[in-house]
């Protein structure tokens, strides 16, 4: 096979050089024709010159500006710098609030990233408590799907995908255009670590992730489990923070009971459960938010 040169390009067997020119040269092909918003980049870039790294990132940047876009590019290993890019984990996540923006990358399955017989798929439930993890600590969701080679998604993962978006349509303003809080979230639950492929994390009553509307006005408090008394204790919202005025499940219009006290926010929830899954508390209030 790698005689024949027009078949070893394909395993980028050739000249150094005339390896770097076809990077180069995809990456500005694919841009001019396509226009894409990210672009993605699956490690070992500083085996690469970086007279090249710095070409690809200033014609990017340079189109995208002429377009009147933003863009985003990926980095796994430390292989651009963040003034440029964003760090990107693979099927995991940082296990704290951080700084800069980041990307994960997951998939809807608990194995492969394509369609393979038996494939098993996460259900509803951890999507949503993955996604609302991600974004309280300052990253952002690209998930993956799994359509069979005829182009089909199954159905065990459309339903999930519906469920998805049933959720962030009664409780997208938490998630969509918010920002991180001064804290993530509280909780027993802990990652055992934070990076690529982290695992599964079972998160239930008591866990709690934050995220605030990009002016500062609303704080959302979002519940990943029900404790069974019905009685929500949010510790990060005690009197020491600021003033809570008002309270309101984004899933219900039902009036809430609540009381703050120097030891945190209590809660009494409804007799039914407020949705399927993860539920949004929007708390108004006087110097509970920063605007950054």
């Amino acid at each position: 096979l790698l005689d024949d040169p027009e078949r070893a390009i394909l395993y980028g067997y050739m000249p150094r050089e005339a390896f770097c020119d076809m990077w180069l040269g995809k990456l500005k092909e694919v841009i001019d024709a396509y226009r894409p918003d990210l672009i993605w980049f699956d490690s070992w870039l500083h085996e690469l010159p970086e007279s090249y790294l710095q070409e690809f990132a200033a014609y990017y940047y340079n189109r995208a500006a002429a377009w009147g876009r933003e863009v985003v590019v990926t980095r796994k290993q430390n292989d651009l710098p963040l003034s440029m890019s964003l760090e990107d984990f693979e099927k995991g996540r940082a296990e704290d609030l951080t700084e800069n923006v980041w990307l994960t990358d997951d998939t809807i399955s608990k194995g492969s990233w394509s369609y393979t017989e038996g494939l098993r798929i996460k259900d509803a439930d951890e999507v949503v408590d993955t996604l609302v993890d991600i974004v309280s600590k300052n990253g952002q969701l690209l998930l993956n799907i799994s359509p069979r080679a005829d182009g089909v998604i199954p159905e065990n993962q459309r339903s999930v995908l519906h469920a998805l978006g049933d959720w962030l349509q009664v409780n997208g303003e938490a998630i969509y255009h918010s920002r991180p809080w001064l804290a993530y979230g509280e909780g027993p639950t802990r990652m055992a670590r934070g990076g690529h492929f982290v695992g599964h994390v079972q998160y239930g009553a008591g866990d709690i992730r934050y995220t605030r509307s990009k002016d500062g006005s609303a704080l959302y408090v979002i519940a990943l489990g029900r404790p069974a008394n019905r009685s929500l204790k949010i510790r990060a919202l005690s009197l020491q923070r600021g003033e809570v005025t008002g309270i309101r499940l984004l899933c219900s219009p039902m009036a809430l009971q609540w009381q703050q006290s120097e030891t945190g926010l209590n809660v009494t929830l409804p007799g039914e459960a407020p949705g399927e899954h993860a539920y949004v508390l929007k708390v108004i209030g006087k110097g509970l938010t920063r605007v950054q």
